[in-house]
């Protein structure tokens, strides 16, 4: 167990405002520092975004969302309703100014510039994920089995030049397959799909969900302490202190880490920050007792979705809604995604089928925010990874403690910032 180098009085802790990937991992950094730390979150562990992603550790992804050509087949995507876009019109004006930005970032000179920032945060991942877990739970979490992509991007487009460029600068491993040895991987996958791209260092945790009660129980094991109560108010007092009034309490800490995912947004607002964050309403179906045999996931970028062999089935997750935090789900997207996922795999099925939705904190550049918060050095935010949590959160919980404590970050931190909106 971890010593505290911190005592424990009022105003002395760090707390931590959500428990999912990243809040956990930057508290376990936080106590392996020798902080006092507490963690907040009404739902428990993995109660949002970190419960229902598709599981994918992807080192060499680092292509951003915004990318050059990308406005031309939005009216595309919108029109299609098997597509991997939709837009609520009634939340389309409070969307515009996050779009507005989300198109300016297309261009090929940031779309390198951001994808830079993703390779740094994502290449380490693993090695991060090792120190905080251990070689046995490691092992026992992790598949290192690499990852296949089908990519209708061709080096001819704008868009696919820009790509490769970014795989070059970034050295991203990435092997093209032809379509036997597409079939050697996924035996069980539609002759339509004729080739594609293999990724051999990015792989998947078998259970997001597990990892996160994971992280959250080698949090407690080392003198950690949870709270599961809401946050309602952040409170900055005098001396560097700030108040925490939840719905069950309230506490004085000296640092306060804000990874609430989607809602951290709403946490901020009353202390005047305004972050460039909304989310992506993302959907999965677990198909259970699964008759495909898949070995590596398999991502079918023109159809914006992923399978994954999960240790309780095949997550088939992915699409974007775009329609905000209150709207009830669209379960229709998630027949969509069984669906995409019958033609990938025409002899898939299952004993049953169970379906969820859950929002993506993201930025318009693809980017999260690692930051203090301007004249309240006792506030880090760490929030907006969007499709990229499972990947960024070993690394960013590392970035955030070296934050908080006042030491030079493992890897440079501006790009993150929360003024470059």
């Amino acid at each position: 167990m971890a010593r505290s180098l911190v005592p424990d009085a009022e105003g002395a802790g760090v707390a931590v405002i959500g428990a999912g990937i990243i809040g956990l991992c930057s508290a376990l950094h936080l106590r392996r520092a020798g902080l006092d730390v507490t963690v907040y979150d009404a739902g428990g562990a993995a109660a949002g975004a970190s419960f229902g992603n598709a599981g994918l550790i992807s080192i060499d992804s680092c292509v951003p969302g915004p990318m050059p050509g990308m406005v031309v087949n939005v009216p595309r995507w919108l029109a299609d309703p098997l597509g991997p876009l939709t837009i609520d019109p009634s939340y389309l004006p409070r969307m515009f100014p996050w779009l507005y930005r989300f198109l300016r970032a297309g261009t090929p000179g940031r779309a390198l510039l951001a994808a830079q920032a993703l390779n740094a945060m994502h290449r380490d991942s693993f090695d991060h994920y090792l120190d905080l877990l251990g070689s046995e739970r490691f092992n026992d979490l992790f598949r290192l089995s690499g990852q296949v992509q089908l990519w209708n991007g061709g080096p001819d487009t704008e868009a696919g030049r820009t790509v490769r460029k970014i795989w070059e600068q970034n050295k991203v491993k990435v092997e093209e397959l032809q379509q036997h040895e597409l079939r050697q991987l996924v035996p069980d996958i539609s002759p339509e799909a004729k080739g594609g791209l293999f990724f051999p260092r990015n792989g998947y945790t078998v259970s997001p969900r597990r990892l996160v009660d994971t992280l959250l129980q080698c949090f407690l094991e080392e003198g950690g302490r949870f709270r599961q109560e809401r946050v309602m108010r952040i409170a900055p007092e005098g001396g560097g202190r700030v108040r925490l009034v939840t719905n069950l309490d309230d506490d004085v800490f000296g640092k306060v880490v804000v990874s609430a995912g989607a809602w951290s947004r709403a946490l901020l607002a009353p202390l005047g920050v305004k972050l460039a964050l909304d989310t992506e309403r993302g959907y999965h179906v677990m198909v259970h007792g699964p008759s495909v045999d898949l070995r590596v996931p398999v991502l079918d970028k023109s159809r914006g979705f992923g399978a994954t062999p999960l240790e309780n089935g095949i997550r088939i997750a992915g699409t974007v809604e775009l329609a905000g935090l209150d709207k009830p789900p669209n379960l229709k997207r998630a027949d969509i995604l069984l669906e995409h996922a019958r033609r990938l795999f025409p002899s898939l099925k299952g004993e049953r089928y169970t379906m969820w939705m859950g929002f993506r904190p993201s930025t318009p550049d693809s980017l999260p925010i690692i930051d203090t918060v301007p004249g309240q050095p006792g506030i880090c935010i760490a929030c907006g990874h969007g499709h990229f949590g499972m990947t960024a959160a070993s690394t960013t919980g590392l970035v955030v403690a070296q934050k908080v404590l006042g030491n030079k970050t493992a890897i440079d931190a501006d790009p993150y910032r929360l003024g470059r909106f």
